[in-house]
């Protein structure tokens, strides 16, 4: 029987409701999802060859309680930031890149999917229903993974200072055959967001930043397979890792992760979105709806006892708000590109980076890891700008972009 949680979030449509179908089962559904060559926006061979989650071998019992698929190429690189010692202004600084982590799309979604996405399939949903700002990359990732999938996508998209990344988040969702919803504020977002609900066939609802108690069990796996490369000696382990923060789901996987390990390593969320999202309180409440997912699924979880969880939020890079440009990140965009090869956004990675700069000059003896959560594989975009999209969002093609 669920429980009352569930229940709820059966209800409501939320993404993170926790899944009992058998995850080899989920797994082997792979074989029989749309070919990717055949969907738009989808890259040849997106799929992993093969697959193990640290998190099933800690604790074996959730293979058999929770979806599951395939989706992350992992282990990702654990490297040096070599290329940006002179911005950082010191070295010791190591960076986890999970912009790596799928050929199809990267970032820090993708880990989410493996669970969320499996659940929307055991669940028979056709279409796949999210909300997200006009650059968000959860809406491209859903986008992209959904459509690659064989869902309908559709996305609910309200406004924020508009970039040429921005512009380019558009194109790609409108290259990869998603529905793209202009929302407008908040208030109005939602309300469009409830009727394509209503409209949508078979709908499955993934919340903003894909942030729930299932899906950001990938990031509590992702700091368990960063603990086995340490352990095999690829990178020291980090006293202090740094992390975008908007919905706080990665930062609040990689706490318990670390909790789990025994690890004393300090997670560091820098926020880039509105204190109401973004805050302690939200953060603990993540972790402890995992932490209440794991004692229903696996009972070995419920004998341990764990030390409290570690972790900060930043919120030195946010400046005027949500995916509004400041100096220090204007100026963190080509740093990002010498890291991973592919220029930075303002929303995430270059906040992210610049907070970095500053977190490193306040604690300069210890290891700081980055986790990259932008993706350096770019999706194709939609020719003909803002004819392939929607009238609505037509005012957003207009004139010049300072970034």
């Amino acid at each position: 029987m669920a429980s009352d949680e569930e229940g709820r979030a059966d209800r409501a449509g939320a993404a993170g409701a926790a899944g009992v179908a058998g995850a080899a089962g989920v797994a082997g559904a792979a074989g029989g999802v749309a070919g990717a060559a055949g969907v738009a926006g989808a890259a040849p061979g997106f799929l992993p060859a093969s697959r193990e989650l640290p998190l099933f071998a800690e604790l074996p019992e959730l293979a058999g309680q929770i979806p599951w698929r395939p989706l992350a190429h992992a282990p990702t690189p654990v490297v040096p930031c070599a290329a940006i010692e002179g911005y950082l202004g010191r070295g010791g600084v190591w960076v986890k890149r999970d912009d790596r982590i799928s050929p199809l799309y990267g970032g820090n979604k993708v880990r989410r999917f493996e669970f969320l996405l499996a659940d929307a399939e055991r669940r028979g949903a056709r279409t796949l229903v999210t909300v997200g700002g006009l650059a968000s990359t959860q809406v491209t990732a859903t986008a992209l993974f959904g459509r690659a999938l064989g869902f309908a996508v559709t996305a609910v998209l309200f406004d924020q200072p508009i970039t040429r990344f921005g512009r380019d988040a558009l194109l790609a969702g409108a290259a990869s055959g998603a529905e793209l919803v202009h929302g407008g504020g908040y208030a109005a977002t939602a309300v469009r967001a409830i009727r394509a609900l209503r409209r949508a066939d078979r709908p499955y609802f993934i919340l903003p930043g894909a942030s729930a108690a299932l899906p950001c069990l990938g990031y509590v796996d992702a700091m368990l397979e960063l603990a086995e490369q340490v352990r095999r000696g690829e990178a020291p382990r980090p006293d202090r890792i740094v992390v975008p923060s908007g919905t706080g789901g990665t930062l609040a996987g990689l706490a318990l992760g670390a909790a789990m390990l025994g690890w004393p390593t300090t997670i560091v969320g820098v926020r880039i979105t509105e204190r109401v999202a973004s805050n302690r309180v939200v953060v603990r409440y993540e972790v402890g709806s995992m932490k209440r997912l794991l004692a229903r699924r696996a009972p070995r979880f419920t004998r341990r006892r764990l030390p409290p969880v570690r972790f900060a939020i930043d919120h030195r890079a946010i400046g005027p708000g949500y995916g509004a440009p400041t100096p220090a990140s204007i100026a963190a965009i080509p740093e990002v590109e010498r890291l991973i090869g592919v220029p930075g956004e303002i929303t995430y990675s270059a906040k992210a980076l610049a907070a970095l700069r500053e977190i490193g000059r306040d604690h300069p003896g210890e290891t700081i890891l980055l986790w990259q959560t932008l993706s350096s594989a770019r999706p194709p975009l939609a020719e003909g700008g803002a004819a392939a999209l929607p009238p609505a969002f037509a005012r957003f093609f207009e004139g010049d972009v300072a970034c």
